[in-house]
């Protein structure tokens, strides 16, 4: 108790210096990079069944923010955002990071640094038993690849908070057209994630799609660009095979970096696109004769359009940078009720595992769905003794008049957009897949349940559209109250 009073104590001493326009605040930071990448081969993740790395075509990469505002020598609040050339933040891996770099980060909140992916399906694996291979073979261990990460990870998080300097930040908003609704509805009414749109029963893209771009910038106190967060509604998920990758992220920071200099770190985030991808459903053809026109790889476009939309608010929000900055940083743990399994649901998961556990043995493929299904299994056990709870960790940053929120999910477009509509800041800044649960589940809409298919069916699916949007009103209420609005605590599990 005393120390949920003192957090409220100091939640509401922050709040109170961003309402007082008499009070100078001013925002401190500095931003480094870690290269994650081992040299040789390593297991990948990303897709149904384990694949040992045969190179590289891009390094993945940690790109650290250290954040923190002041108030003369008082310190307000902090912030360390960490973007993770990474599929997803496998269960236990932020936690024990944290405790690995807490001793080096004296006087910081450790539960004020998150880690989110850029959910790159060709990064290596976390977990050692995240497969049915127990053994890589001559290719680094997720055991070894782990403590590997984290001293590479803990070399820029702690240079980033040793460096944070006075600073000015900037933000602007532009638009990118990287990603597609991926989910495809035919006559019948059902939905099928990349369902082939070249078929006379082929009717609609399921929903929305987000072209936006959030961009945050960082300045020295001579006015000169040193980082930058860009967030956009898009997996990065063009490489395919068997090649570790950052995707388009990689040539983004190429980009940037060849247009304004090497030293910019640039993290890339992942907004709200649990129905998007950047992998094209129709006009194929014609995206790629331009791609070959261009001389361009499809990563090498994308991070084109993306670099091009940096620049494009880069210049106008160049008349609008700013010194005096307060940084007020909420976390929360929500719970959220979980989807129950109906009993058809049990019926048919039971099925799919007796069949798979029946075989003499089961290669790729086969474990990822037993993996899946099993899971359905101990859902519905479980829910037999009491109704499915997931708490999860949300983080809630005023910067300014910006708003940066965070969820753990593949959390559906539409919700996204719901947050965006319903914030009362100037800007709101969207990052999914951070701060994890135990496993990363897509978040899906009403309509996308009902027309079925992956991602929205209840092996990929945990907390429901009920689960969902209690997700989104207890975002927007955390954002509101950072600006000082109060809104109805949204309804229990």
């Amino acid at each position: 108790m005393k120390k949920q009073i003192l957090f409220a104590l100091t939640f509401l001493a922050g709040l109170s210096l961003l309402t007082t326009q008499s009070i100078a605040t001013e925002i401190l930071f500095a931003a480094a990079s870690a290269d994650i990448t081992p040299d040789g081969p390593v297991a990948l993740t990303g897709y149904r069944s384990v694949r040992v790395s045969k190179g590289i075509h891009s390094r993945c990469t940690a790109n650290v923010l250290a954040l923190e505002s002041r108030e003369g020598e008082k310190v307000i609040d902090q912030a360390i955002l960490v973007s993770c050339d990474l599929c997803v933040i496998r269960p236990g891996i932020q936690d024990g990071f944290r405790e690995y770099v807490a001793d080096r980060l004296p006087g910081f909140d450790i539960s004020k640094l998150f880690l989110a992916a850029t959910h790159t399906h060709a990064a290596p694996v976390l977990l050692q038993d995240r497969y049915n291979e127990k053994d890589y073979g001559d290719a680094m261990q997720p055991k070894d690849y782990v403590p590997f990460m984290y001293e590479r990870m803990a070399d820029a998080v702690v240079k980033a908070w040793e460096e944070r300097k006075a600073g000015a930040f900037a933000w602007g908003l532009g638009n990118a057209v990287v990603a597609s609704n991926r989910r495809a509805v035919f006559s019948n009414g059902k939905a099928k994630m990349y369902g082939n749109t070249n078929s006379s029963t082929f009717r609609r893209i399921e929903g929305f799609q987000d072209h936006s771009v959030d961009i945050l910038c960082f300045y020295d106190e001579a006015k000169k660009l040193k980082a930058t967060a860009i967030t956009l509604a898009c997996p990065s998920q063009s490489v395919t095979g068997s090649m570790v990758s950052a995707d388009f992220w990689h040539d983004v920071r190429k980009q940037i970096h060849q247009r304004h200099g090497e030293g910019i770190t640039v993290l890339g985030f992942c907004a709200p696109a649990g129905d998007q991808s950047p992998r094209l459903m129709y006009r194929k053809k014609s995206e790629a004769r331009m791609d070959r026109l261009r001389k361009m790889t499809r990563t090498q476009e994308l991070g084109r359009r993306i670099a091009n939309a940096f620049d494009d608010a880069l210049e106008v929000i160049a008349q609008d940078i700013q010194s005096d900055v307060a940084l007020v940083h909420s976390v929360e743990r929500v719970n959220l009720p979980g989807l129950k399994v109906r009993k058809s649901e049990y019926e048919m998961a039971k099925k799919i595992c007796d069949a798979l556990d029946a075989k003499d043995e089961m290669v790729g493929p086969d474990w990822w769905t037993r993996h899946f299904y099993g899971y359905v299994l101990d859902r519905y056990d479980a829910q037999q003794k009491a109704d499915p709870v997931y708490p999860v960790e949300m983080h809630t940053i005023r910067l300014g008049d910006v708003a940066i929120a965070t969820n753990p999910f593949e959390l559906y477009v539409d919700y996204g957009v719901q947050i965006q509509a319903r914030s009362p800041a100037e800007q709101t800044m969207l990052i999914q897949l951070a701060a994890p649960l135990d496993f990363a589940y897509y978040a899906p809409t009403p309509r996308a349940v009902e027309a079925g298919g992956y991602s929205a069916e209840v092996t990929h699916n945990l907390i429901g559209p009920k689960g969902a949007q209690i997700l989104v009103d207890e975002t927007v209420r955390a954002i509101k109250a950072l600006w000082g609005e109060s809104e109805k605590k949204a309804a229990k599990p």
